[in-house]
C-alpha cells in the first residue's frame, strides 16, 4: 500500500500540483466568502413577545476575530463560528431592546460535532453565568433546551462565552420566549 501511495505521489509531483487542484471557486466557498448584510444582523421582534436574535447582530467584539466570526450559512442568512482549537476563550455580546421586563426562556439553534459542550451567558453583567448544554446534532441544525434569564424593560446586554478548550461551535440564532 505504501508503495501505491508513493507512486501516486511522485506522478503529481512530476505533473504538478496544480493537476490535483481545482482552478474554480467551489459553492462552498462561493457562500462563506459572501458578504454579511444588514438583513442578516436584523433582529425580529413578534407580535406574540418572541424576539429572535440572528447569532451575527452581536454588538461585541467590532466584527470577526480568531475566536468568533460569522459567515453566510448554507441554509441562507448567515451564523457565527466559535472554532476548535483557540488559545482565548470567545465572548460576544447583544444589545437587545426588551418592550417587556419578565424572565425569557432562551434557546439557540446550533450545529456540533462533538458531545459535551457549553455555551455561558449572562444578562446585565449577571455575576454568575448560566450554563447552556450544546446538544450533539451531528452536524445538523437543532434547537437547545431553554434556560431563564431575567430581562429588564429597555436595552439589555447578553453576553456569551465559552471555557476552554474547546470544540467548534456554529450558532444560527437566539430566540427569547417570555416566560407565560
Amino acid at each position: 500500500m505504501r508503495t501505491r501511495l508513493a507512486a501516486i505521489l511522485l506522478v503529481l509531483g512530476m505533473i504538478g500540483a496544480a493537476f490535483a487542484e481545482a482552478n474554480f471557486s467551489t459553492k462552498a466557498e462561493k457562500i462563506i466568502a459572501a458578504k454579511i448584510t444588514a438583513a442578516d444582523k436584523r433582529i425580529k421582534y413578534g407580535k406574540d413577545g418572541v424576539i429572535t436574535i440572528p447569532a451575527s447582530a452581536f454588538s461585541k467584539p467590532q466584527g470577526n476575530t480568531k475566536e468568533v466570526f460569522v459567515m453566510k450559512s448554507f441554509s441562507g442568512g448567515s451564523q457565527l463560528h466559535c472554532p476548535r482549537l483557540v488559545k482565548k476563550s470567545p465572548v460576544f455580546e447583544y444589545t437587545i431592546r426588551i418592550p417587556k421586563a419578565g424572565k425569557y426562556a432562551l434557546t439557540a439553534r446550533v450545529v456540533t460535532v462533538n458531545t459535551g459542550q457549553h455555551l455561558l451567558v449572562s444578562a446585565n453583567d449577571g455575576k454568575t453565568p448560566i450554563s447552556i448544554d450544546m446538544p450533539y446534532t451531528i452536524g445538523m441544525w437543532e434547537e437547545t433546551k431553554p434556560v431563564t434569564l431575567p430581562l429588564k424593560q429597555g436595552e439589555n446586554i447578553i453576553k456569551f462565552t465559552r471555557k476552554l478548550p474547546q470544540k467548534g461551535l456554529s450558532i444560527k440564532w437566539f430566540k427569547l420566549t417570555p416566560d407565560k
